[in-house]
């Protein structure tokens, strides 16, 4: 669990940095195939890719998704429920907007923009749910308190 504001800045920090690399090789293996020049484009579209969606997650998806989940969380929610409707949320606002993003890049603001964008919408969010509920969920979480333990972050901005 998140408990202050610096936490989560570096959560979301790990959740992007691991998301937006899978989710970007994962469309260029799509179109491209699997090769090693993949994983290099890949790499050198990271950094852009990052940006974009560390921008969108940390001050459009997950400010205005999270008053959505603490809306649609009952008590009686297990915490797998909980985190599963959290990734819900937070998975259909991220795929929808980077997927918008890559179909830019893709076909720029052509007439082929809503296809594109809504097939990428599909084959994206099919991936990227399963893959934050049972991969980058557990593997960050792991990860981050292994390195801030609870407590370790002071909130500053208070």
């Amino acid at each position: 669990m998140i408990h202050n504001k610096i936490e989560n800045l570096i959560h979301t920090f790990f959740y992007v940095c691991f998301m937006a690399f899978v989710m970007t090789t994962y469309n260029l293996v799509l179109h491209m195939g699997f090769s090693a020049e993949v994983l290099k484009v890949s790499w050198l579209s990271f950094p852009l890719t990052f940006i974009v969606a560390f921008t969108l997650e940390y001050y459009v998806v997950g400010r205005h998704g999270m008053k959505l989940v603490f809306k649609l969380h009952k008590d009686h929610h297990t915490a797998f429920q909980k985190r599963a409707i959290a990734a819900l949320v937070i998975v259909s606002g991220m795929a929808s907007l980077m997927s918008l993003y890559g179909s830019i890049l893709t076909v720029g603001f052509s007439n082929e923009l809503p296809l594109t964008w809504g097939h990428n919408l599909v084959i994206n969010f099919i991936f990227a749910y399963p893959l934050i509920v049972f991969v980058a969920g557990p593997l960050v979480g792991f990860v981050f308190r292994k390195i801030f333990p609870e407590g370790s972050l002071i909130d500053i901005a208070k």
